[in-house]
């Protein structure tokens, strides 16, 4: 099925095939938010409180998709290194119910969220934070299924056209931001109308791509058979307890910060965010793109080759980890500064400090978490 990157015979230079246009996009991603922040930043201070309260709502929204995701795209890999074609045909149509009855549960949720927001504290912007976070949660399937299918492209070898496509969605988001929050002059409304916009491009154009036959993988019913949504989960729930923790945890933190120091601690803290996911976004990248080998070496039983590749990428994201992190340390004024984040220089120089000791762990703990799943795997299958 995979004809363009030999997983097998040379695991190491397929890495860098997956992770290669990976980085690409992480980088680009982190650049985009960087500016989508930029942009918000200049409508008023409580707009950018309300967007910076409901940046860890969204973010778990994304992960929802990326974790189920993952979870196919591990699966679907072990097969196609098996052969075993009708069984990933199998898996992306599990992947695909899952989305569907997530996207309804978040869109249920948005009855609830001024109670939310009560429970995070950030009452100062409520209706703002509403009015953001309404369009977003109701077109929530945007989100999943754009982060869903590019990460099924990648269990076949097609890390490119999901990079290329999400690549066109930031900069198409770059460009409505400006025109919806102060041409048509929407506010944060108009900010989230042109992130909703821009998302369902690319999963309407990759679900295009299944359906057109583009892609080797099939989406046709006569293929289901149900039993596999809970080994999905087993790998799914690993990506999606991390970046869930971090959210919620991060909702009660905003809520601390908040109270003691007031709306400037949620500026921040969210320019921190968007920080640190500029520095992390190599090893991001390895992370998916690890994924995808470790699954195609399970299947065809290379557990050492598996083993070698694992400790060969975890010297490289440990190098590139300290590296980022000890030069953020030096040029840390020039990050805050884009956001007007005045009077801040101590906690600035804090959270610099904080990212020496916790990117390089927190990147050490991503590479092997993903390394992990397939051996979980073979344990769950000899059981």
């Amino acid at each position: 099925m995979v004809h363009n990157v030999d997983f097998i015979s040379n695991p190491r230079h397929a890495f860098w095939q997956m992770a290669t246009p990976l980085i690409v996009l992480t980088l680009f991603e982190a650049a985009y938010s960087f500016i989508d922040f930029f942009w918000v930043s200049q409508m008023s201070e409580d707009a950018f409180f309300a967007i910076g309260v409901a940046l860890p709502l969204v973010t778990l929204i994304v992960s929802f998709g990326k974790s189920i995701g993952i979870g196919t795209n591990s699966i679907m890999s072990r097969e196609i290194g098996e052969e075993d074609y009708e069984d990933t045909y199998n898996s992306i149509l599990h992947g695909i119910v899952v989305c569907l009855v997530l996207t309804l549960l978040i869109m249920l949720s948005t009855l609830f969220l001024k109670d939310i927001l009560v429970l995070m504290d950030a009452t100062a912007a409520m209706e703002l934070s509403i009015e953001y976070l309404t369009p977003i949660f109701l077109c929530s399937f945007v989100f999943l299924f754009s982060n869903f299918f590019a990460s099924t492209l990648q269990a076949e070898g097609n890390s490119r056209t999901p990079t290329v496509m999400l690549i066109l969605t930031n900069i198409l988001n770059l460009i409505l931001d400006p025109i919806f929050i102060f041409v048509f002059n929407w506010g944060v409304t108009g900010a989230a109308y042109a992130t909703v916009l821009s998302s369902g491009v690319t999963a309407f154009y990759l679900l295009y791509w299944y359906l057109s036959g583009k892609s080797e993988v099939v989406l046709d019913l006569k293929y289901f058979k149900p039993g596999i949504v809970y080994e999905i989960f087993i790998v799914a729930i690993q990506n999606f307890l991390s970046d869930s923790l971090w959210c919620i945890s991060m909702m009660f933190f905003n809520r601390i910060l908040i109270e003691q120091l007031g709306e400037i601690g949620i500026l921040l803290y969210s320019t921190a965010t968007r920080i640190e996911t500029l520095m992390i976004s190599p090893q991001k990248a390895f992370g998916r793109a690890l994924v995808s080998v470790c699954g195609h070496l399970y299947g065809a039983d290379k557990f050492d080759e598996l083993t070698n590749l694992y400790i060969y990428i975890l010297k490289i994201t440990i190098v590139i980890a300290l590296v980022t992190s000890v030069a953020f340390f030096f040029i840390r004024d020039y990050g805050f500064v884009l956001f007007s984040v005045p009077d801040a220089e101590i906690s600035i120089f804090y959270i610099a400090l904080a990212g020496i000791i916790i990117v390089p762990f927190n990147e050490i703990t991503v590479i092997s978490e993903k390394c992990w799943m397939e051996w979980e795997k073979a344990i769950f299958h000899s059981s």
